[in-house]
């Protein structure tokens, strides 16, 4: 319950990820909620909040908050939790540190509903004082993690982080539309496959990781020329079983780069150097 000790937070925007912020947060700071239709005064919600959420569906939306409540930001510090691209939070760093306040740029890599739980991933980058000042907030939000001082690092992370659930979950779901032909169910092949990926695609991706920054890529125990021909039959199968083959066709088309680049030897990991330099400059 809150006491007149507790920390007071200040949230700045509306939609389904700040109203899941203010319901966490209120079993433990003071919570005020301010948007562009709130019958509170701007000043009084920013200046009397020991931090600054800021969270909208929409970073233009998050612009024009932050417009809102510029005269009131000195000395103020904000968390911006607003998914945004790298332009767009270091204008909002600049505004507020050009007011005399701090910056921590934020991201949530989950659902609203994950929002309060130990293992919920929330990376964040900026302000290193602020970070550490009010780690005890952040924290309740899920696990707080800092990445450095550029206050885009966090930004850049939460895209590169969707990109790998995304296509994981595209992988995912043609694996289950190509299983359902055969009226497998999700259900049966899910706790088989996730197994699978906790026992041998980890430790695989944590392998690839060492060989990507090192920039060797050895082809001992799987190679390219070697996974070309599986892929091939993977697209057969798909097209004989009416799924569409134009995920595993994009796995064969950048594979057969690799090959045609001089990789044909070399492990699954070396079409980094194929994914990293744009198709027109190959």
């Amino acid at each position: 319950m809150s006491t007149p000790t507790t920390p007071s937070v200040t949230i700045l925007g509306q939609g389904v990820r700040a109203a899941g912020l203010a319901r966490i947060l209120a079993d433990h700071t003071l919570v005020t909620v301010w948007d562009e239709n709130s019958d509170v005064r701007v000043q009084a919600a920013v200046t009397s909040a020991a931090v600054i959420l800021l969270c909208t569906d929409d970073p233009e939306a998050a612009a024009r908050i932050l417009t809102h409540a510029d005269p009131h930001l000195a000395s103020r510090d904000v968390v911006n939790l607003t998914s945004s691209t790298e332009s767009q939070v270091r204008q909002l760093a600049t505004q507020v540190t050009a007011r005399g306040g701090r910056y921590l740029g934020g991201a949530l890599m989950g659902h609203p509903e994950h929002v309060g739980r130990s293992e919920t991933v929330l990376v964040y980058s900026g302000s290193p004082d602020l970070f550490q000042q009010h780690r005890q907030v952040l924290e309740t939000l899920g696990s707080a993690t800092f990445l450095g001082s550029d206050p885009a690092t966090a930004t850049l992370y939460e895209t590169a982080m969707l990109n790998f659930a995304w296509a994981t979950l595209v992988g995912y779901l043609h694996s289950a539309a190509l299983l359902r032909t055969a009226d497998i169910p999700a259900m049966t092949m899910t706790p088989l496959l996730t197994h699978w990926m906790s026992t041998t695609i980890a430790p695989v991706i944590s392998d690839y990781a060492q060989q990507i920054d090192g920039r060797r890529y050895p082809g001992a125990e799987e190679w390219l020329e070697l996974d070309a021909p599986l892929m091939d039959h993977l697209i057969q199968t798909a097209e004989e079983r009416g799924v569409d083959p134009r995920l595993p066709q994009l796995v064969r088309s950048l594979t057969r780069a690799g090959i045609a680049a001089g990789f044909g030897a070399q492990s699954f990991a070396s079409l980094i150097e194929i994914v990293r330099t744009p198709t027109a400059e190959r």
